[in-house]
C-alpha cells in the first residue's frame, strides 16, 4: 500500500512540474532572424498584433499600419519600436502586452537592415 501511495505521489509531482507554458521559440531557439523581410516576417507580426486597431478606414490614433509604406514610416520615425518596447514616451502596444523577444528582435533586425521588403 505504501508503494502505491509513493508511486501516486511521484506521478502527481511529475505531472505538475512537467507541464508549464513557455514560449516555444525561447525554449527551443527556433526564432529565425537570419533573413528578416517585410513580406515574410514583419507583415505577419503586424497583421497578427496591430492591424486589428490600426488597419481600418479610421485607424486608432490616426496611425495606419497597413502595408509596407505605413509600417516603414512608423519604423523610420521610431514610433514602431517605441510602442513595442514602451520607450521614448510611447504607450506599450499591442494593448494585450509586450511582444515576445523573438518578434521584437526580428523587428529590430528588420529596421537595422534597412527595412527590406
Amino acid at each position: 500500500m505504501k508503494s502505491v501511495i509513493i508511486a501516486g505521489a511521484v506521478l502527481l509531482l511529475a505531472s505538475v512540474t512537467g507541464c508549464y507554458y513557455d514560449n516555444k521559440q525561447e525554449l527551443y531557439g527556433s526564432c529565425d532572424s537570419s533573413n528578416v523581410t517585410f513580406a515574410t516576417t514583419i507583415e505577419p507580426i503586424i497583421n497578427a498584433n496591430c492591424v486589428g486597431c490600426h488597419g481600418s478606414s479610421s485607424p486608432s490614433a490616426g496611425i495606419s499600419l497597413v502595408g509596407y509604406d505605413q509600417v516603414a514610416l512608423a519604423a523610420n520615425n521610431g514610433r514602431l519600436v517605441g510602442t513595442m518596447n514602451n520607450t521614448g514616451g510611447h504607450m506599450l502596444m499591442p494593448p494585450g502586452g509586450k511582444l515576445d523577444n523573438c518578434k521584437l528582435n526580428q523587428v529590430n533586425k528588420w529596421i537595422r537592415n534597412g527595412l527590406p521588403k
